[in-house]
């Protein structure tokens, strides 16, 4: 070679730059160094919501006010304990003289006083009631179990849809993680290849317009790479709203790596929808319905006759002719009849008709969330697929046209193009990885199967 023309060597020299430069911008990507993720496991973020999100925490203290409902309109059957205490000043007192046994010497009639109503009265009663026999109240308290057995099911219901909310979101991060990672990576490779374009500028190999190209790809990857930490940061904030727990990590780095599916197929979609009755958010219209009828009887069984037993122990100053303490003992049967009674009824048993709606809908919402969901994943099982062989495609276009413009058989502009769309096929896979891992927990709410253990 020390033989060779001086322009020549110059030529070979800068060939043999192109060629390692080429070679070694894959390898540097390859071997950039990884850190710890640090952003905690799924499982630790749908635990925490399970207790800490709004709509579980909502759906729990109504579920407890149901309860409470319930246990109130049975204790309409128990007996009541009535204890009154009265004390009355008096303007006048009242009082009575009657004969006290037979007239004496000189014909005078004994007399004793009687007091009827003195000045300073007391009275005190204990009063013991039990219900015997209340149609309505019996069929109050079968709604107000059922409308408590509803709002169970609607919970165990809202805990799965703050799953599925999680879930998304969390796959969402780890996506825009990995996203930020790609576009850190693909920046690394530009600022290379511009210092290098810059070089071969500099000693006259290469055009100011290619140079021009390469500063522009540089700055269209640094917005990349600011859009992606926009989404982690906003994400993160959302994940600890949905959850209330905080994630760790400050950087896209600290964000786990998209779990590798192995594309498998899921299970038919008759052996998904085989027990959409059985799913929260139907049972919890099921239980709706029947509260809707027996709160329809109720009102209809307020026109029947009822049946109570009262005992009443009284004691007073103000005896008058009778005697202090007293008690008595009674049966009341009372049967009210009027026409408000009629149309309350009447309105009722339309409301009994809408819930026969709402339980129809529940159920074709439920199986249309799951034929959905599951078409869903067929879907993005072929989008991740085809997102793979893409993202092959375009890193062996690129690295051939990387080669071609070492050789001086292609320009700037192929290689540009070629990184781009290298670039846009990882993002694609990244998105169809991550909409694939959401699908598939998606479909597994929908069929009624929490993420995590109890």
């Amino acid at each position: 070679m020390t033989n060779l023309p001086k322009n020549m060597r110059f030529s070979f020299a800068a060939l043999l730059i192109d060629r390692i430069v080429i070679i070694a911008i894959p390898l540097s990507i390859l071997l950039l160094p990884t850190r710890a993720h640090a952003l905690q496991p799924l499982a630790d973020f749908l635990r925490q919501g399970s207790q800490r999100n709004f709509d579980n925490r909502e759906a729990r203290a109504t579920a407890v006010q149901r309860v409470r409902e319930a246990s109130q309109a049975w204790s309409r059957l128990l007996p009541s304990l009535t204890l009154q205490s009265d004390y009355i000043r008096n303007q006048y007192l009242g009082e009575a003289f009657v004969a006290n046994g037979p007239p004496g010497s000189g014909g005078v009639l004994p007399t004793r006083q009687i007091v009827i109503t003195p000045i300073n009265q007391w009275d005190a009663s204990f009063v013991a009631a039990l219900s015997l026999i209340d149609v309505a109240a019996w069929d109050s308290i079968g709604a107000a179990a059922d409308t408590r057995e509803a709002q169970q099911a609607r919970e165990a219901a809202t805990a799965l849809e703050v799953q599925k909310a999680v879930a998304r979101t969390y796959y969402q991060l780890i996506g825009a993680g990995a996203l930020a990672r790609a576009a850190r990576r693909t920046l690394a490779a530009a600022e290379d290849n511009a210092h290098f374009i810059e070089t071969r500028t500099g000693a006259g190999l290469a055009s100011e317009l290619d140079l021009k190209r390469a500063l522009a790809e540089v700055e269209r990857d640094r917005q990349a790479i600011e859009d992606a930490a926009y989404s982690t940061v906003t994400l993160r904030r959302s994940l600890e709203t949905l959850t209330g727990l905080t994630p760790e990590g400050d950087s896209v780095q600290d964000v786990p790596a998209l779990p590798v599916d192995e594309l498998r197929e899921e299970r038919p979609l008759a052996e998904w929808t085989t027990s959409v009755e059985d799913l929260p958010s139907v049972q919890a219209a099921a239980h709706d319905q029947r509260a809707a009828d027996r709160t329809a009887d109720a009102a209809l069984a307020a026109l029947y006759p009822t049946l109570s037993a009262q005992f009443t122990e009284r004691a007073t100053n103000a005896v008058g002719f009778g005697q202090s303490p007293y008690y008595a003992a009674e049966v009341l049967a009372t049967w009210k009849f009027d026409l408000a009674s009629f149309e309350s009824a009447s309105a009722k048993r339309a409301a009994t008709e809408a819930s026969v709606v709402r339980y129809d809908r529940a159920r074709a919402t439920a199986a249309d969330t799951l034929f959905n969901d599951w078409h869903s994943v067929r879907t993005q099982i072929a989008k991740a697929r085809a997102a793979r062989t893409s993202l092959e495609s375009s890193r062996l276009a690129l690295s051939v046209a990387r080669e071609k413009y070492g050789s001086g058989k292609a320009t700037l502009l192929d290689v540009v193009q070629a990184a781009r769309d290298a670039f846009s096929a990882e993002v694609t896979d990244i998105q169809a990885e991550a909409d694939l891992a959401s699908a598939r927990a998606a479909l597994q709410l929908s069929a009624g199967r929490s993420l995590v253990s109890p």
